[in-house]
């Protein structure tokens, strides 16, 4: 079965994602329109950048696509000062510092002159030529989770998360435009080519859209926009959402904490709105109290309010 047939198997099912590093073990509903980008970006050859508010199951979906692929999952979390060589490759000259700290003492700066040994691969490293980069002696700038039982990426490929892209200044973004499109970058400090062996891997760029993309790199991408539908549509979406990860659940609470999310989401003229993050946090704790001595439905009543953005009185 192609990569093609696989994803479309698997629409309207529930997908279990094991834990990878610090992302936690979860579930996921695979919908059509997400699994039909996948779809583009893999036959395209592009980066599939996803956008929509947070909460949605952006991130998780990168998650999704290394199950249904069969391949490793690995992931970089943008944060305001990240720059774009990061991604990329570092130099390592603290480590240098030290060694030629302590050559000056023995005597021995050969190996200080080998400026592979302070070449740090970064995660887009490893997404395209994972053994190259397993290969390097030094890993001071990125290293895969060692995640037990995951894919072997050498052989089978890997999905690369760049998580919340539009949170790094803009220069991150146009940085990485020449990579994205060439799939390949140069290693200046030793003239070495990366570029990809064997399977090509699928990026996966999620923006919450707190800023504007460069026009260049939107582009470059097949996008996704994750919108939550609105009215009895997020109820019944929410309750579908909430039965793929609390499945012993009744689904009268299911559906009673969706319409409580529902109307707050209706109140939130500014700011962050309640949504389908919230609707599952509030689940979660619901879910944890179910021994206690009070029943679900009352807690409900009880707890639903601190889950939601609005200023209501609680």
């Amino acid at each position: 079965m192609n990569a093609a047939s696989s994803i479309l198997a698997k629409i309207g099912k529930d997908l279990d994602l094991p834990a990878s590093g610090s992302w936690p073990a979860t579930r996921h509903l695979l919908d059509q329109v997400s699994a039909k980008a996948l779809i583009a970006a893999l036959a395209a050859n592009r980066p599939l950048l996803v956008r929509g508010e947070p909460g949605v199951g952006k991130s998780q979906l990168a998650r999704a696509a290394a199950v249904l692929l069969g391949r490793r999952f690995i992931s970089s979390v943008i944060q305001p000062n990240t720059e774009y060589q990061e991604l990329l490759w570092m130099f390592d000259h603290t480590q240098r510092l030290a060694d030629a700290q302590m050559a000056g003492a023995t005597g021995d700066i050969a190996h200080i002159k080998e400026a592979d040994r302070y070449i740090a691969p970064g995660p887009l490293w490893y997404a395209l030529d994972w053994a190259g980069a397993h290969d390097k002696q030094n890993h001071q700038n990125y290293r895969p989770p060692l995640d037990e039982g995951a894919p072997d990426a050498a052989s089978q490929g890997v999905v690369l998360l760049i998580d919340e892209i539009d949170k790094a200044d803009i220069s991150l973004a146009n940085g990485l435009l020449e990579v994205l499109g060439n799939g390949r970058f140069d290693v200046q400090a030793n003239g070495e080519v990366v570029q990809s062996k064997g399977q090509v891997p699928l990026v996966v760029l999620t923006s919450n859209d707190t800023r504007e993309l460069p026009a260049a790199m939107v582009r470059r991408c097949v996008v996704l926009d994750i919108k939550l539908p609105a009215g009895d549509g997020l109820v019944q979406h929410l309750a579908r959402v909430g039965q793929t990860h609390f499945k012993h659940m009744d689904p009268q609470i299911l559906i009673q904490a969706a319409e409580q999310i529902v109307t707050d989401r209706g109140r939130c003229m500014d700011g962050p709105k309640t949504g389908q993050a919230e609707y599952l946090d509030l689940l979660r704790a619901l879910d944890s109290l179910r021994d206690g001595p009070k029943s679900q439905s009352e807690w409900l009543d009880e707890l639903g309010s601190y889950f939601q953005k609005s200023r209501t009185q609680r």
